[in-house]
């Protein structure tokens, strides 16, 4: 989700995970304070009884199931002899070859197969995750149904009566993150996962003009995701966030074309 590996702070909080560092910058507690608190509100603007429960879950889920997708990336780059680094930061987090990286950058010693093997890894990592946590819940002797006549929301768990309240929320998120947000991240927009992979593609069939193609695939894809959220699903976060997105791509567009009107141009 970065382009670039955040400054280090004293509030940075490290540990090692199947020997990988992981740093985590404090801004990603609170993104995830911020977007938990979005959703303990009513209608009525009263706060749920189950606040506090319910933003406790929501920012474990959130750590745990981006630590799992960058994961993913980073034993992927080890199978490849590329050692890395991960750093949770904002609203998602960076798998960081040692050395220099930048989004637009890939070590010499691998091939676009590779680049894209280590971006899909992120992803399966969490759809894996997902999976695990579906059979948690027929472990539980609850249910996992899919509808998807009501994409993108087109999955539901159903629970015995007698599950906790924590634990329903728990999963019920888990499934959300890595589900959906999952699915998001595949989108053919830069930052994101899908992004990265069109980069590899356009550029191998066209490695003169690839980048530029891929970014304007990019900014046309976010602006519609834009348009049918803010339709669709009467959210403001994915509006803004694509918005930005489509923006920030375009801005690096001018400075690869320089500023040439329809430089690159599909």
């Amino acid at each position: 989700m970065l382009f670039m590996e955040p400054e280090r702070t004293d509030y940075d909080v490290n540990f090692h995970v199947m020997d990988f560092p992981v740093r985590v910058h404090p801004l990603f507690w609170l993104v995830a304070l911020i977007l938990g608190a979005s959703g303990v509100w009513t209608d009525q603007g009263e706060v749920l009884p189950n606040a506090g429960m319910m933003l406790v879950s929501w920012v474990s889920v959130m750590f745990v199931s981006i630590l799992v997708h960058e994961l993913g990336h980073s034993m992927v780059m080890r199978h490849f002899a590329q050692s890395s680094h991960i750093v949770l930061y904002m609203l998602g987090g960076l798998s960081i070859p040692d050395g220099s990286f930048n989004s637009f950058s890939r070590p010499r010693r691998h091939t676009r197969f590779h680049d894209i093997l280590i971006t899909l890894a992120g992803p399966g990592a969490g759809f894996l995750l997902a999976g695990l946590t579906v059979l948690l819940i027929y472990a539980i002797g609850g249910r996992f149904r899919i509808e998807i006549r009501n994409f993108p929301l087109f999955f539901y768990a159903e629970f015995p009566e007698e599950t906790s309240l924590a634990l329903r929320v728990f999963v019920t998120d888990l499934l959300f993150v890595n589900i959906f947000w999952g699915l998001v991240n595949l989108l053919p927009v830069f930052p994101l996962d899908g992004g990265q992979v069109s980069r590899n593609l356009f550029e191998q069939v066209d490695p003169g003009n690839g980048l530029v193609r891929s970014l304007w695939l990019s900014i046309t894809t976010a602006v519609g995701i834009a348009i049918v959220s803010w339709v669709y699903l009467h959210g403001r976060l994915m509006p803004l966030m694509f918005i930005s997105l489509a923006a920030s791509n375009y801005m690096t567009l001018q400075q690869i074309t320089g500023g040439r009107p329809g430089g690159g141009r599909w």
